[in-house]
């Protein structure tokens, strides 16, 4: 098993600003993948709305919500949890399951591993190579799992390379393991490729829970929603043993709106692609190489010639640009980084701050940037 390091989290715009003195407003931050869109537009009057509201408690545990994603999904009501961003689901799920020992497909999102560590469960890592486009085998996974594995926990897309796992992959994964070994699947970024996610077919597998994140597609990171798809017994034994009160009155007034706005969804699924192209083509450009990814986010692989990823990232952010250091995520390497797709405008500022510092020679590397 693999040392297990743990990655800190990029979208600190905030503490940014507040450090450097930079205005928040100046700061650019690729480091969070969040939609370049901004929150649809019926977010701000529900939000502004539900403020009348909050002198009361708000609901226990989003039923109005929960409602509005059993319609949006054509599910049993049943089989969904909401929860204070997916975050509070990820750490909820292992104290609730006692795994015996997990195994976590990297590279992958830090806060699974934390979860599980608040547990003591041992963690084995099962790495998607970078050389093979982070390919999923379901096969080569099940192989690799220990005797007494009982959790198994993967993203779609990954996060942070971008890959899709297909639906076919997936069933074949869930049909190859073994009795008693349950699956986390978690969908935070499936919504930018909608017609990847499993939700169709999650009913058909008992063992089976998904989640599912509203921060990013939508663009409410400081709201914080998210939520849980799973059987009913399970989120029946969830629901117990959540807090009550995880979601703001504000944040379910802002969830429920978002899911009424189809037209944001379409200009989002349209113009996604084309801005994420338009960006991979111009960091290949500059010697970078440049991974398949389905969201709103590309890991990128700095040219062997190029300052270290830690170097290059503490000099954008002194420029407040903020990219994400990847070469803390297992099993990948030094050059890599992680790009949100944003604007036109604002990838072009990115791709220009960039080639300034891939062109800077060797001996200006300064070793007090390194981590």
């Amino acid at each position: 098993m693999a040392d297990l390091i743990i990655p800190t989290h990029g979208g600190e715009a905030l503490r940014v600003a507040r450090e450097s003195g930079i205005p928040l407003a100046d700061v650019l931050d690729f480091s969070a993948s969040i939609n370049p869109l901004g929150m649809p537009e019926g977010v701000r009057p529900a939000v502004l709305a539900a403020l009348d509201e909050c002198i009361h408690y708000p609901e226990a545990h989003g039923a109005s919500l929960i409602e509005a994603l059993a319609d949006f999904h054509a599910i049993a009501a049943q089989r969904l949890l909401v929860g204070n961003g997916s975050t509070e689901l990820i750490y909820l799920l292992p104290r609730v399951l006692r795994p015996r020992r997990a195994a976590l497909v990297t590279p992958a999102f830090s806060e699974y591993a934390k979860a599980l560590a608040q547990i003591d469960c041992p963690v084995d890592l099962i790495p998607l190579a970078a050389d093979d486009d982070f390919q999923f085998d379901p096969e080569r996974i099940v192989a690799a799992l220990a005797e007494n594995v009982d959790l198994v926990w993967l993203a779609n897309p990954g996060n942070p390379s971008g890959a899709l796992i297909a639906v076919d992959a997936i069933c074949h994964l869930l049909e190859l393991l073994p009795e008693g070994v349950r699956v986390v699947l978690d969908e935070a970024f499936i919504d930018f490729a909608p017609d990847t996610s499993f939700v169709a077919q999650a009913t058909e597998y008992p063992q089976l829970m998904m989640l599912r994140s509203m921060t990013k597609f939508y663009a409410i990171p400081g709201l914080r929603v998210g939520y849980l798809l799973a059987a009913p017994e399970l989120i029946a034994t969830l629901h117990d043993a959540q807090p009550p009160w995880s979601l703001s009155t504000p944040a379910l007034a802002a969830a429920k709106a978002c899911l009424r706005d189809a037209d944001y969804r379409q200009r989002t699924l349209a113009m996604m692609p084309q801005w994420r192209e338009a960006l991979a083509k111009e960091l290949t450009a500059l010697g970078a190489t440049v991974y398949p990814a389905a969201a709103n986010y590309l890991l990128v692989r700095l040219p062997t010639a190029a300052p270290a990823a830690s170097i290059v990232a503490a000099r954008l952010r002194d420029q407040g640009i903020l990219i994400r250091n990847c070469g803390n995520f297992y099993p990948l390497d030094e050059r890599m980084v992680r790009v949100a797709v944003k604007t036109p405008e604002d990838n072009g500022r990115l791709v220009k701050a960039l080639r300034n510092q891939l062109e800077r020679k060797a001996g200006e590397h300064n070793a007090a940037f390194v981590d």
